[in-house]
C-alpha cells in the first residue's frame, strides 16, 4: 500500500524535474547562440529567456545572476567537447605519436565544422582581457593545450615558441572555414560543412601542419 500511495507522488516529482531539466537545456542553448553571436555584454537574461522562449525569471531560478549562467554555458560546451573527444580517442589502440597527433586535428576539425558557435564564442572573449578568457584559460584551454604542446613536441620535435605559432595556426584553420560557413557559401558557392568537404579540410591540414619540424 505504501508503495502505491507513493507512486502519484515520485511521478509528479519525475515530471518536474523532467521539465526543469528541459527548460534548462532550452535556456543553455539559447546563450550559447547568443553569447557566440553578440557577446556577454550585449546580451541580458531576459534576451536569452525571449530566445528560448521561457517565462521571465526562470533563468535566474535555475542558474543565478549572468555571470553563473555564463560559466554554465561554457562548461556545456567545452564538457562536450571534451567528453567526444575521450570517447573517441578510448577508440584508439597503440597508435603512433604522428597518428595521435592526427586524430588531434581532425577531431578539431570535425568538430568545429558541426560546433561552429565555439570559435564564434571564443572569438568574442579572446580578444578582450577579461575574467572570462582567464575563466576559460584556467578551467578548459591551458589543461587541453599543455596536453597537446608535449604530444606535438616529441612528435614533430618543436620547441615551445615554434608550438605556439603551431596551435594559432591548429586552431585557425580548423575552424575558420565554418564559423565563417555564411562568407563560404556566398563567395564560393559551395557548403563547408558537407561531410567530403570537411574531410577534405582535415586531410589538407594533417598534411601541412605534421610536415612541420624545428630547425
Amino acid at each position: 500500500m505504501s508503495s502505491a500511495t507513493a507512486t502519484p507522488s515520485s511521478g509528479r516529482t519525475r515530471r518536474v524535474q523532467e521539465r526543469a531539466e528541459t527548460t534548462k537545456a532550452k535556456l543553455l542553448d539559447a546563450g550559447q547562440l547568443m553569447f557566440s553571436e553578440r557577446g556577454f555584454d550585449a546580451v541580458s537574461l531576459r534576451d536569452i529567456e525571449n530566445a528560448a522562449k521561457i517565462k521571465r525569471g526562470l533563468l535566474a531560478y535555475h542558474f543565478g545572476d549572468k555571470e553563473s549562467f555564463w560559466k554554465s554555458v561554457v562548461a556545456t560546451v567545452f564538457n562536450g567537447m571534451h567528453d567526444e573527444f575521450e570517447q573517441r580517442l578510448g577508440l584508439l589502440r597503440e597508435v603512433s605519436e604522428s597518428e595521435h597527433l592526427a586524430f588531434i586535428v581532425r577531431f578539431y576539425v570535425g568538430y568545429h565544422a558541426r560546433h561552429p558557435e565555439l570559435s564564434r564564442l571564443m572569438a568574442q572573449e579572446a580578444t578582450q582581457d577579461t575574467w572570462r578568457i582567464q575563466h576559460l584559460i584556467e578551467l578548459y584551454i591551458a589543461p587541453a593545450c599543455e596536453k597537446m604542446q608535449r604530444l606535438v613536441g616529441d612528435s614533430l620535435q618543436l620547441d615551445r615558441d615554434a608550438f605556439i605559432h603551431w596551435y594559432y595556426i591548429m586552431v585557425s584553420a580548423s575552424s575558420t572555414i565554418f564559423s565563417f560557413a555564411p562568407e563560404c557559401r556566398r563567395l564560393f558557392n559551395i557548403d563547408p560543412c558537407e561531410e567530403a568537404r570537411v574531410d577534405r579540410h582535415a586531410d589538407m591540414l594533417v598534411q601541412m601542419l605534421l610536415r612541420l619540424r624545428d630547425d
